[in-house]
């Protein structure tokens, strides 16, 4: 008798020592809220200007850099009084003060999505691209250089 009450003992701790494990290594609800937090904190958060600088580098890097170079590059946001082709209203802009080539780069932010349309080199007709601020961060915005070179080229568009 006493050797089934002490296998019935052993058998019950063994079973609570199971079940306190399986408990302790579960995540809590808060800790997969904090993961869930934590993973979309990661994504960077661009301003439009940044934005901006992001798709003309995807767009056309040389344009961009060498307006940048010469203090050409302008920034603005369409407004209803402005001369645009149609489906850009509520657009941003770069363009080259200059506009010696006819380049503009369209540009908007919709969840996560970057939506580009442009011309270039005295070709009227818009091209759209659309690409992720994933794709554009992971491009351009990646290391310590690149972030250094997005925001210096922020910090030397002019605006309207």
């Amino acid at each position: 008798m006493k050797r089934k009450v002490i296998i019935t003992i052993i058998i019950l701790i063994s079973c609570l020592w199971i079940v306190v494990t399986i408990n302790f290594n579960r995540p809590s609800p808060q800790q997969v809220q904090d993961e869930t937090q934590s993973s979309q904190q990661l994504r960077p958060k661009f301003t439009d200007q940044q934005i901006g600088v992001l798709a003309g580098l995807a767009i056309s890097p040389e344009w961009l850099k060498q307006n940048i170079a010469v203090n050409q590059l302008v920034y603005g946001i369409v407004k209803p009084s402005d001369t645009v082709p149609t489906g850009v209203d509520d657009y941003s802009y770069l363009v080259a003060a200059d506009d010696q080539d006819g380049t503009v780069i369209f540009f908007k932010e919709e969840d996560q999505t970057v939506i580009i349309k442009y011309t270039s080199q005295h070709n009227t007709k818009l091209k759209t691209k659309n690409l992720t601020l994933t794709q554009l961060s992971k491009e351009f915005y990646q290391t310590g250089p690149q972030k250094k070179q997005v925001d210096d080229y922020v910090e030397r568009l002019r605006t309207e």
